[in-house]
């Protein structure tokens, strides 16, 4: 046999190069894109909270893998919690902050691949935004012998809300009620009517630091 028919009879080979690249190890992340969080001094600076408001901010791993999560040293801002495992991706501190301040902590936490996490965060508690109303469009009108309801809503300040009648008088069979009680007091108008007429009333809701917020008038219509 010829050399050339020899060579004809082999396979074909090929060589590759493949190379693999090392998955950078997971972290917990911090960025405005992430967790809204920014990086100072070694320092992740979540979002500011506001004393009475509800509150979230999430602690986030860079390969989504959770895990479980405690806090080693300083603690959360009073009010908030974090639970030791949330979710896929990681852990949330969240709650109704009750004091204003900066709190300081350092979440110390294992992966789902066994990876250890470590992590010092920051969250300052600011004052409440400003009570105000909440508007619906003018109060419902109603009919004589029907029951009837109309909601107040209020927002900002520092719970517990009350309401109270400034200026006018209810229509008969109507009065303030407090399903939501007691972080929403009087917020509700409810009853039967019992006479038909024009009501016009304005309601103002104060917040327990004092402060007052008016609804512009508003006329209830009762028919017969």
């Amino acid at each position: 046999m010829r050399a050339a028919d020899a060579d004809e009879g082999l396979t074909a080979r090929q060589t590759y190069r493949i190379t693999v690249t090392a998955e950078p190890p997971d972290k917990l992340l911090c960025s405005p894109g992430d967790n809204g969080g920014n990086l100072v001094n070694g320092v992740c600076v979540l979002p500011d909270a506001a004393l009475g408001q509800g509150y979230e901010a999430f602690i986030i791993t860079s390969h989504e893998s959770g895990g479980t999560f405690t806090i080693t040293s300083g603690s959360l801002p009073p009010g908030l919690t974090m639970p030791s495992q949330y979710g896929a991706a990681g852990t949330i501190v969240a709650g109704t902050p009750t004091q204003r301040g900066t709190s300081t902590f350092t979440v110390n936490g294992t992966d789902q691949e066994g990876q250890p996490l470590q992590q010092t965060y920051s969250i300052t508690v600011g004052p409440p935004p400003p009570l105000q109303v909440n508007p619906t469009g003018g109060c419902i009108s109603g009919t004589v012998g029907v029951a009837y309801q109309q909601y107040f809503f209020a927002q900002g300040g520092l719970q517990p809300w009350t309401w109270s009648l400034v200026s006018g008088s209810l229509p008969p069979g109507l009065h303030l009620t407090s399903p939501y009680a007691p972080q929403d007091n009087n917020s509700v108008l409810a009853g039967t009517p019992t006479a038909a007429g024009t009501f016009t009333i304005t309601m103002r809701v104060a917040d327990s630091q004092g402060a007052k917020a008016t609804e512009p008038p508003c006329t209830i219509t009762i028919s017969n």
